[in-house]
Formats: C-alpha cells, sequence, structure tokens
C-alpha cells in the first residue's frame, strides 16, 4: 500500500495527474525521443529560457515550442536524460503549478550540466500543460554537480 492506503495503480494514476508526473513523463519522452509525447505536454504557448555559457559570459538563450518539439525529434533514444536531484511542488486551487528542481543533465550517457529548472503548469481538460521553463545551465568540465551547483 502506497499513499495512506490507496493501492498503487491509485497512487502511480495520481502522481501521473500531478504536475510533477507531468515533467517526469516530459523527462521520458526527451529520453525516449518521443516528440509526439513532447508535443501533447506542452502548452500551444509555451516558452523555455534557459542561462547558459560559462561564468563571466552567461546568456539567455530562447527556445519556442516549435523548437522545444523539433530538437527532440532530431534525438535519438538516450541522448538526453534530465535526473533530478530534489524538487518541490506548489499547486494553486484553480490550476496554476510550479514545479522547482535541482538537477543533472547527461548527453550520451555522459554528465554534461547542471542547475536549477523551474516549470510553469496550468491545469486544463486535457490534464496538466507545461507554459513555461527556465533553468540554469552549468557546465560541469569534470567537477561534481555538488560544486557546481551547490543546494541551494
Amino acid at each position: 500500500m502506497l499513499w495512506g492506503g490507496c493501492k498503487p495503480s491509485v497512487a502511480a494514476e495520481a502522481v501521473a495527474e500531478s504536475p510533477l508526473g507531468a515533467i517526469e513523463r516530459l523527462h521520458q519522452a526527451m529520453r525516449d525521443a518521443d516528440a509526439k509525447t513532447v508535443d501533447r505536454l506542452l502548452h500551444a504557448n509555451y516558452q523555455g529560457l534557459s542561462l547558459q555559457g560559462p561564468q563571466g559570459n552567461r546568456h539567455v538563450f530562447v527556445e519556442t515550442r516549435d523548437r522545444a518539439v523539433g530538437d527532440i525529434a532530431k534525438l535519438k533514444p538516450g541522448e538526453w536524460e534530465v535526473r533530478f536531484l530534489s524538487t518541490a511542488t506548489r499547486v494553486d486551487p484553480n490550476g496554476l503549478a510550479h514545479v522547482w528542481a535541482r538537477y543533472v543533465f547527461l548527453y550520451k550517457g555522459a554528465l554534461d550540466h547542471c542547475g536549477y529548472e523551474s516549470y510553469g503548469l496550468f491545469k486544463t481538460g486535457e490534464g496538466w500543460k507545461i507554459i513555461s521553463f527556465a533553468d540554469t545551465d552549468n557546465p560541469l568540465n569534470g567537477k561534481s554537480a555538488d560544486d557546481v551547483c551547490p543546494k541551494g
């Protein structure tokens, strides 16, 4: 039994319907190079922002919805993987949610960068839709995530 006495199938269903569940499905779709699932999870007006580059020379990369779906479509399964180190979720009973996460990113199985991710979601008739994404993309360059992206 999980979640205070719920049957496992009910608990799994509740997670799948949660904002964090939607983000976990997004990450699974990225691992699987499944652009169709990414397309279903992103709101029509989705926008992503990423703070990238070495310290002292950071820039903001802007990602459109079409680019996000297109980039996933070009991947081979297993090329991208996001692993959460910690998460926090806040949900407004009227249908707005925010997921904050400390993460590491693997490229072709190797640790590549780390940082924090922020996801905004709206609850729609089709479930949780990701409306926004922002992250800090900090190259690891052989260092640990604890050194480059310390716990905040």
